[in-house]
């Protein structure tokens, strides 16, 4: 597979100067099974999303991708795949804590797959829906400017402009949340840092929510 640049070091370096702490694992070192949820064979045999994916409120990944799938650059276990629908469930189940999810690659995030794919229980997931190129720096760039701007208006600030079609998405339980949220959540201002919570026990089928999301 084709490296990419690193997208994610100044992003941990921002991260780690503003108090947050986590895992890091770039290339051989991250597996796919980081995000597979943990609590069953169901979603992938030796999933450890409890320790990775899913043990902080943001959950990154940086590489390539297709609609609701990332794909690694190493197999490990003889798997390369991230599925959305057949293997994760961050923010539920094992692990259960993170809230954003950052796709940093193309297309992970259609709209028109909101309602269908998205079988997660993150508060947020923001993403582009047609391939791009990404600076080092404007995952940092994008985190610093949530000090003060929405999630939603950082992201498609920074990471528009290109041909690029950024997308952010805030999910919520009920139908009158969605927009309040999408329109007040803040990672470096700590407004809405948490799991949307609600989620299936293992096994469990997907329950209620609703969406709202901007692009572009």
């Amino acid at each position: 597979m084709v490296p990419v640049n690193d997208v994610t070091s100044s992003l941990q370096t921002s991260l780690n100067d503003n108090s947050w702490s986590g895992y890091r694992l770039a290339n051989a070192s991250a597996y796919p099974q980081d995000f597979w949820e943990a609590c069953s064979t169901t979603y992938g045999s030796g999933g450890v999303d409890t320790y990775y994916g899913d043990a902080r409120v943001l959950s990154v990944y940086a590489g390539h991708g297709g609609p609701h799938t990332v794909y690694f650059g190493y197999k490990h276990n003889n798997q390369c795949v991230v599925n959305f629908t057949s293997n994760m469930r961050l923010g539920a189940m094992n692990g259960a804590t993170a809230g954003f999810g950052m796709w940093l690659e193309c297309e992970v995030i259609q709209s028109s797959e909101l309602g269908t794919a998205m079988y997660q229980r993150l508060r947020q997931q923001a993403g582009w829906q047609n391939s791009i190129g990404i600076g080092d720096n404007e995952p940092r760039d994008f985190f610093n400017a949530t000090n003060t701007k929405t999630n939603a208006d950082a992201w498609l600030d920074q990471m528009g402009g290109g041909g690029r079609d950024p997308i952010i998405a805030t999910f919520s339980s009920t139908s009158g949340s969605c927009w309040p949220i999408h329109n007040a959540a803040k990672l470096r201002g700590n407004a809405y840092n948490s799991t949307l919570g609600g989620g299936p026990s293992c096994g469990g089928a997907q329950t209620l929510y609703y969406y709202c999301y901007e692009h572009g």
